[in-house]
């Protein structure tokens, strides 16, 4: 799974956005976070995403020509990148495994969140764009 994970989070960020991806090395201390379910025949996993404001800064201006999108909407914007870079994945999903039945559920802002991190993680996979990290992990359970 962790395969098709990576592989929907570059397809977004580089395809999509067209931003460049480098592995990360670093976790960093503040982030933006939303978390979104991801059901394989029924069991969930709750995968979460999180972003520095900057690099929501850099898709707000890139996906919705925001040049300051104002904190207000970092909820929405937060939302639709869960939703879309672990929908992706779902798709990815699909298609190497036709007879597993996969669900999306919906996206929830988990709003600004400092290091340490207050969710047990694994299948961790850290980003950089522009320098900044981007954590995608799944929730241990």
């Amino acid at each position: 799974m962790i395969e098709s994970i990576d592989e929907a989070i570059r397809v977004f960020c580089e395809d999509i956005l067209g931003f460049e991806l480098q592995k990360g090395k670093s976790l960093g201390k503040n982030f933006y976070a939303a978390s979104i379910p991801l059901y394989e025949n029924e069991k969930e996993q709750n995968w979460y995403i999180f972003l520095k404001e900057a690099t929501l800064k850099k898709i707000a201006k890139t996906l919705l020509l925001e040049e300051d999108l104002p904190k207000s909407e970092y909820d929405d914007l937060l939302k639709e990148v869960a939703n879309q870079m672990i929908g992706l994945a779902k798709v990815k999903l699909e298609e190497k495994n036709k007879n597993t039945d996969y669900q999306l559920g919906t996206p929830e802002f988990l709003g600004n969140i400092s290091a340490p991190l207050p969710i047990k993680l694994e299948d961790k996979i850290l980003y950089k764009i522009s320098n900044r990290t981007i954590l995608v992990a799944k929730q241990v359970g």
